[in-house]
């Protein structure tokens, strides 16, 4: 009897591996067409997309910063230097007010120029710092995000200094311009979703399963047989080669860079999506820079102090403008609340990755 049932079990095992396998693309096909069909919502207007767009570079930015953190566990707080450099290599190659080159690059054209440049910058980094941890990582990364500002600063042959670099070129494509925030917001949704589907894929590789062991315990992993040294400089690579991808849609975006915009208050925010969202999570990203990045500025919208003075009408909101400013001044205040509440409620973070579980196969004992 126990010899007729084992192969109806492992039918039944083979079947159920499958669903799980093919539930996970509809569930994730789904949620894209989702995502992109918000700006057809009749209440989603330009203010709505400019958030959404804003929330969407912090996303690819939050991406990049949770192969390094989230991933591998070498705390970065210097990831606005890779932001930084995608955003002015496109501007000093495309921008006209660039003093040093006027190559008028497409922007479609600099996407594997700014990738390849951040990978070579993230690995720059990853020589100096590979024999910290720590505390001492993340001060030595925090330095390097600074050295990178006050350089884009002080050398203005290159980049303008304070001034910047204006008139930046926007996407082009066969006399195609990418001007409204509708179309800003697909490409960042589809830029977005590319970026996590490979994100994925390298997590579940023995790549991604090294950069856990190294997280895991560093010491431990090169002891099993982990090459700790190249993994780590992949990681550094992979993650400044997407943060640079960030800087560059910005820059296309804004059509200006100047250094006040790449300060320590971005690597902090970026760090404090992906520890809130849930480090090594991709929809903890997501939620992270919603809750992070989109709630601030839609608290300053008219309708939510509207909203909350009927809700709460003991609480006076004469002023919607002086109101407004005074949320976005006590963001950093909102992110250390946050971050000692998840600390010391979910120190996983609000949306935890699920770890890969490997399930054995049962033994059917035959019988006489």
């Amino acid at each position: 009897m126990e010899r007729t049932r084992a192969p109806f079990a492992a039918l039944r095992e083979a079947l159920h591996a499958a669903e799980e396998r093919t539930r996970l693309p509809v569930a994730r096909l789904l949620l894209l067409v989702l995502l992109l069909s918000v700006p057809l919502w009749p209440m989603v207007d330009s203010r709505w997309l400019r958030i959404l767009v804003l929330v969407g570079i912090f996303v690819v930015l939050g991406l990049g910063l949770n192969i390094v953190v989230g991933y591998a566990g070498l705390l970065d707080l210097g990831f606005v230097a890779f932001f930084a450099t995608g955003a002015y290599t496109y501007a000093i190659l495309a921008s006209p007010a660039s003093p040093a080159l006027q190559a008028d690059l497409n922007w479609w054209l600099a996407i594997p120029v700014v990738l390849a440049l951040g990978a070579a910058v993230g690995v720059m980094l990853g020589l100096f710092v590979l024999p910290l941890r720590g505390d001492y990582l993340a001060i030595v990364t925090l330095g390097f995000g600074e050295i990178i500002r006050i350089l884009l600063l002080n050398v203005r042959g290159l980049t303008n200094g304070a001034q910047g670099l204006f008139n930046i070129p926007r996407p082009e494509l066969g006399g195609w311009v990418l001007r409204s925030l509708d179309q800003w917001y697909w490409l960042l949704v589809l830029s977005a979703f590319l970026i996590a589907t490979a994100v994925g894929r390298m997590r579940a590789s023995r790549m991604g399963r090294a950069w856990e062991a190294i997280r895991e315990d560093e010491d431990v992993a090169a002891g099993m047989g982990v090459n700790t040294v190249k993994y780590k400089l992949m990681a550094f690579a992979m993650g400044a080669s997407i943060g640079s991808f960030g800087g560059l849609v910005f820059a296309g975006f804004f059509q200006f860079v100047n250094p006040s915009s790449f300060t320590l208050a971005v690597s902090i925010n970026v760090l404090s999506i992906v520890v809130i969202g849930g480090m090594g999570s991709t929809p903890g990203v997501l939620f992270g820079a919603l809750i992070l990045i989109g709630l601030p500025e839609v608290m300053q919208f008219s309708e939510t102090e509207r909203l909350l003075s009927v809700i709460n009408p003991a609480v006076p909101f004469a002023d919607t403008t002086d109101w407004g400013r005074q949320v976005a001044s006590a963001r950093f205040i909102v992110f250390g609340v946050l971050l000692v509440a998840v600390m010391a409620l979910r120190p996983e973070g609000l949306f935890p990755a699920r770890r890969p579980q490997a399930r054995l196969p049962e033994r059917h004992e035959s019988t006489a």
